[in-house]
């Protein structure tokens, strides 16, 4: 990949308070570092902090402006905390559809495989977020059962949404 599609900035993480329901916290990206990603064709991106890296998607708020939503177990991770500036660096993802999958979700689909079979063909951003799901877990306890739990509900169609097969 290009380095003139490497950028470095400096990025506050602020706090999306817009939904008294939920809120989340996020780096807003320059519009120039947006235009250029946006017109490579690029959406899913490589956020790194001093070394620390993390895969992140794009997104557009409402007022037409582009940011990269981070959870605080991401935060943590690269070592940053809300309400902090911190230089990075973003380039585009050089695998857009890698899904990492955990080890105890692994598991878990080996022991159910019609739920195996359900994932697989589901797109990268699907799988994305049922994992981030497992992922955001602090606990190991909590992990495995959260992995055993959506390894279940694929396997009986009982997500959130789901709709039984025909025939």
């Amino acid at each position: 990949m290009s380095d003139a599609l490497t950028f470095e900035f400096p990025a506050p993480v602020l706090k999306d308070l817009a939904n008294e329901a939920w809120s989340f916290h996020y780096v807003p990206i320059p519009p120039d570092v947006a235009e250029a990603l946006l017109e490579a064709g690029v959406r899913r991106v490589i956020l790194n902090v001093a070394g620390r890296e993390a895969g992140r998607y794009l997104h557009q708020n409402k007022d037409g402006e582009y940011r990269i939503i981070i959870g605080l177990t991401t935060l943590r991770d690269l070592g940053v905390k809300p309400g902090e500036v911190f230089v990075g660096s973003l380039r585009p993802d050089p695998d857009p559809d890698r899904v990492d999958i955990p080890e105890e979700f692994l598991e878990a689909l080996s022991d159910h495989p019609v739920a195996r079979e359900r994932f697989k063909n589901w797109t990268p951003g699907k799988k994305r977020s049922l994992v981030s799901y497992i992922t955001q877990a602090k606990r190991e306890e909590t992990r495995w059962k959260r992995a055993y739990e959506m390894a279940h509900k694929l396997e009986t169609y009982t997500l959130h949404g789901d709709k039984q097969p025909d025939g």
